[in-house]
């Protein structure tokens, strides 16, 4: 039976034709693939070595030589008053505690994630890889405990720098010159219906440390250290000045109302000053206040209608509603949506490559902003509001961010082990 269409394939052009490529390989021909040597791996809680946890102040976190680290993770407790029986956080939460994190290299700063930033690289992930991150660090939380007891909702933030998205450019903490996370606290610990505080006690970093037998790290230390520089490709982001936008709801619209910006008219504008290189454009717009008479969460990402980025007198981009989805394309010509079920999906990512598979992929293209004239984003948006009093007009002022993933180039000099940011544009 076979028979039949193995001749026919015989007489076939195309296949011929593929078949005498140099590409063609049999993947029954057994091969051992490449593999890893083994290596300890270990999980290591860090104190902070100095600071204080409370709004608006900095703590420091000192990471061990223990090995290659592959992850860190911010975890912290959040904990009632004595006397509080009901201890809710509203959804977001983790927006009014932590503003941005540092990756320092011996006190300079390398990297940097700020809150705005974690919510879009959290907005790209792939369903199953969104569902932790949503548990641990977005998803509103409720409790009750008896009279005079404690109450803790634990809270895990994954600190994920450009340079831990790939294997290749874990930070050799065994080599390189002594590095820290610098974490600078928002303006409130305030949670929900209660009043809270951080269990100072309970901050801590998780880091995830691999560790290579002699032989292995030698063959590490002679390949990428054997010049006076590696150099690492990586990427890294830049968030834009926020732009402030206000909707107004007229008195008389019903208690459960949309408002919106008018598509006719002109959009958000947010002038785009860094020049780097850029992967991707990530478009969100967020509440920064929410009248007494209005309710919902403050810090949820609100429906965006249009997005439009035009430079040098010419049009990139522009795309409505559901046309937005399709500016996540992958490399088999399909879109992806990777998360429906959170409002974090309502942030907009325009990409200048292409994903080779959903969720990531290799290096695929970058936009440099260096020659490009005046460019400039602007963003159409739409918010439900719920007015108990909808006999009086109400506005809402709204934060346009926008926030670009870019390339950069890490440099480690061999002599020291120092890293620093070798090009950006």
């Amino acid at each position: 039976m076979t028979s039949l269409v193995n001749n026919s394939n015989l007489n076939s052009a195309l296949i011929n034709t593929i078949n005498a490529s140099e590409s063609k390989y049999n993947p029954n021909v057994y091969n051992t693939k490449r593999i890893m040597p083994a290596a300890a791996v270990t999980y290591v809680r860090t104190d902070k070595s100095s600071g204080t946890v409370a709004p608006n102040q900095t703590i420091t976190f000192d990471l061990m030589k223990y090995g290659i680290c592959q992850q860190i993770n911010l975890v912290y407790d959040k904990t009632t008053s004595a006397g509080n029986i009901a201890f809710s956080t509203a959804g977001y939460d983790f927006f009014n505690v932590v503003d941005r994190i540092e990756l320092l290299s011996s006190s300079k700063v390398i990297d940097t994630l700020t809150r705005y930033d974690l919510l879009a690289m959290w907005s790209n992930l792939d369903q199953s890889q969104f569902n932790i991150v949503n548990k641990s660090a977005i998803a509103a939380r409720d409790g009750t405990v008896a009279t005079n007891q404690l109450f803790r909702h634990k809270f895990v933030i994954p600190l994920r720098f450009g340079l831990f998205s790939d294997i290749n450019t874990n930070l050799n903490l065994q080599f390189n010159e002594p590095m820290s996370i610098r974490i600078r606290w928002g303006p409130t610990f305030a949670a929900g219906t209660s009043a809270a505080i951080i269990d100072e006690e309970s901050v801590q970093l998780s880091v995830r440390y691999k560790a290579y037998n002699e032989a292995d790290f030698s063959e590490i230390l002679a390949q990428n250290y054997n010049e006076p520089e590696l150099n690492q490709l990586s990427t890294g982001f830049y968030d834009e000045n926020i732009v402030s936008q206000t909707l107004t709801q007229v008195a008389g619209a019903a208690v459960d109302s949309t408002v919106r910006m008018n598509l006719n008219d002109k959009g958000a504008r947010v002038e785009l000053k860094n020049t780097d290189c850029v992967n991707d454009f990530y478009v969100m717009v967020i509440r920064n206040g929410v009248p007494s008479s209005l309710t919902g969460e403050l810090h949820q990402p609100v429906k965006i209608n249009r997005v439009r980025m035009t430079a040098s007198g010419q049009e990139l981009f522009d795309l409505e509603d559901t046309e937005l989805f399709f500016s996540k394309l992958c490399m088999n010509g399909f879109s992806t949506l990777p998360d429906n079920t959170s409002d974090i999906y309502n942030i907009v990512k325009i990409q200048s490559g292409l994903w080779e598979y959903a969720g990531g992929g290799t290096q695929s293209n970058t936009v440099s902003l260096r020659e490009l004239n005046n460019p400039i984003i602007e963003v159409w948006f739409e918010d439900r509001i719920q007015n108990s009093d909808a006999a009086a007009t109400k506005t809402v002022e709204y934060d346009v961010i926008v926030c670009e993933d870019a390339v950069k180039i890490y440099s480690t000099t061999s002599a020291t082990g120092r890293l620093q940011t070798a090009l950006t544009n």
